[in-house]
């Protein structure tokens, strides 16, 4: 039976489960229960090849669409993120605040990361809780936050202003296109479909724009709901070994990696699981 032992009092655990390869039905029922409940948890000591991971992932539910970064030789399901000692001071993959797929009409419930190499200091990664942000907030704001439509797009992210930023990755293929520049609705506080929890679902990375305010106020109130979710008391902060496999729930939480490692390779291995039309309790479903 795995057994979660909190990282800190918000959310985040390490799960001690032993082979994850040799789970049985159960103990990978419980270990969804354990992600969902504590938003991020920590396997230590796996040793997984992208076939593995690949049929892990696929035990949480289908694999979930990956548009714009070519996948590992390995497996067309593996994201291989990868920045080489020698790519230096280039944009770290997935080095700035953001949910997954967030742009995308069902974005993915789940990512599996697994580390295969790691720099001997720096390029942590940092989660934050949507489900204890929104809790923060007094009821007035809430009610004035539920019937707002958050407009997410990766134009900032993947449009093709921004492939030069991306080609600084040597031992990666990003391929940014005008298909970024769509636009996806989501409510802006949702509620999450196993848990029944309540989600302030906001990521600076991929909202631009937010529907149901005076536009007047649209600027103050994304760099307000910035500060607000990635506020450090809403954190918690992993410093990654090789081996070491993290599973997050994505509809609860955005995730930052960050770039100081400069010098150091690092490589880990990117799965996600497909998730659902987010839906919101307080609101008809946005469309």
């Amino acid at each position: 039976m795995p057994e979660a032992t909190p990282l800190t009092g918000v959310l985040g655990a390490e799960v001690t489960v032993g082979d994850v390869r040799t789970l049985d039905d159960h103990d990978l029922a419980e270990l969804r229960r354990l992600v969902c409940e504590h938003l991020v948890v920590i396997i230590r000591g796996q040793s997984l090849s992208p076939h593995e991971q690949v049929e892990l992932s696929h035990r949480f539910g289908p694999p979930g669409d990956t548009p714009f970064i070519e996948p590992g030789p390995d497996h067309p399901e593996v994201i291989m993120v990868l920045k080489e000692a020698a790519d230096g001071n280039a944009f770290n993959f997935g080095g700035a605040w953001h949910s997954d797929f967030s742009f995308q009409a069902a974005p993915p419930a789940f990512t599996l990361l697994y580390a295969v190499d790691v720099p001997p200091w720096g390029g942590d990664t940092v989660w934050s809780s949507m489900v204890a942000a929104h809790d923060a907030l007094d009821p007035g704001t809430l009610a004035a936050l539920h019937p707002v439509t958050a407009v997410h797009t990766a134009r900032d992210a993947y449009a093709p202003k921004m492939q030069a930023l991306h080609s600084g990755l040597s031992s990666m293929s990003i391929v940014c296109d005008d298909s970024a520049n769509d636009q996806q609705l989501h409510p802006l506080v949702t509620t999450h479909p196993e848990t029944g929890r309540d989600v302030l679902f906001f990521n600076r990375g991929y909202v631009r724009d937010l529907q149901g305010l005076d536009p007047d106020q649209v600027p103050t109130t994304l760099a307000w709901l910035h500060n607000h979710t990635t506020d450090v008391r809403f954190t918690c902060r992993h410093r990654w070994q090789p081996g070491d496999l993290a599973i997050w729930d994505n509809r609860s939480t955005q995730h930052n990696a960050l770039n100081d490692y400069a010098g150091f390779r690092r490589q880990l291995h990117r799965t996600t699981v497909a998730g659902t039309v987010p839906v919101s309790r307080h609101r008809p479903l946005v469309t």
